[in-house]
């Protein structure tokens, strides 16, 4: 059984990550200090693309690991939604892709029905709109309805 990454979701971490400082009474100032021994992968390079100034403030750090995550997540959904076969060559390898491209955008195992529910409406939401409409609200990176 292989282990997981504690940024398997990197927003349920950050929680957890913030009841933990708050009920240990940390200083905010440490906040980041204490964050990074744990960093790694694509949150570890969230991270060092900041300047040195914003590494030092949590807001900031906590901000550029959420946008990570949301860019990975629309790249997984981008990779599921263009998937295209150029040979027909075995049916059953094709689902197999296909397949494993939806398990890596809709993260079934991490998420409940109603967020994938979520995710697939708010896709369906957005491509209905006119492109500069759409183009607005996904600057403002909704995640869910509440948050258009």
């Amino acid at each position: 059984m292989s282990e997981t990454s504690p940024w398997e979701d990197p927003k349920a971490f950050l929680a957890s990550f913030e009841q933990v400082a708050t009920a240990c009474r940390w200083p905010r100032g440490e906040w980041t200090a204490r964050l990074r021994p744990a960093l790694s992968g694509g949150v570890e390079e969230a991270f060092q693309i900041l300047e040195d100034r914003d590494q030092q403030d949590y807001g900031k750090v906590k901000a550029a690991i959420l946008r990570g995550e949301a860019l990975r997540t629309e790249m997984q959904r981008q990779h599921f939604r263009q998937f295209c076969c150029q040979e027909v060559g075995n049916p059953g390898r094709l689902y197999g892709q296909l397949h494993q491209l939806c398990l890596q955008w809709l993260r079934p195992e991490r998420r409940t029905k109603e967020q994938i529910l979520e995710l697939l409406i708010l896709e369906q939401f957005l491509a209905s709109l006119p492109p500069e409409l759409r183009s607005w609200i996904q600057a403002r990176r909704p995640d869910t309805r509440t948050g258009c």
